[in-house]
């Protein structure tokens, strides 16, 4: 299988999850995951930690939810999901750290675009 196939096994998984065919699109995803070094795919397993969440198999979502961070820890769109998990879980302490870390993140970001002589604003 060469990587041609492989993207087009995660297209087949995005077209699944865009067309309402949910299961197809997990087992898809999963099949990816299979096929690729887990470098750099916090996006696939965020994918399926939303589809998870919204078949409302919490657990499941919050195990795929934190492989993703532990793969990228700041990955912002998982850390917002997990904010989801926990409040739906009534661990409101440990959504707000994570409410926390994402501040953090978004304040040392717009410090390095306020700062002129920072990196970004080379050319």
């Amino acid at each position: 299988m060469d990587a041609n196939d492989i993207i087009k096994i995660r297209e087949q998984a995005e077209l699944a999850r865009k067309e309402g065919r949910n299961d197809e699109a997990v087992t898809r995803m999963k099949e990816y995951l299979s096929l690729v070094h887990p470098s750099f795919t916090q996006q696939a397993w965020f994918f399926i930690a939303e589809i998870l969440f919204e078949k409302n198999q919490i657990k499941e979502a919050l195990a795929h939810c934190d492989e993703s961070l532990r793969i990228m820890k700041d990955f912002i769109p998982a850390l917002e999901l997990r904010i989801k998990i926990y409040k739906s879980m009534g661990k409101d302490s440990e959504a707000k750290i994570d409410q926390t870390t994402i501040a953090d993140y978004e304040a040392k970001e717009k410090a390095k675009w306020d700062d002129p002589d920072h990196y970004y604003h080379y050319k």
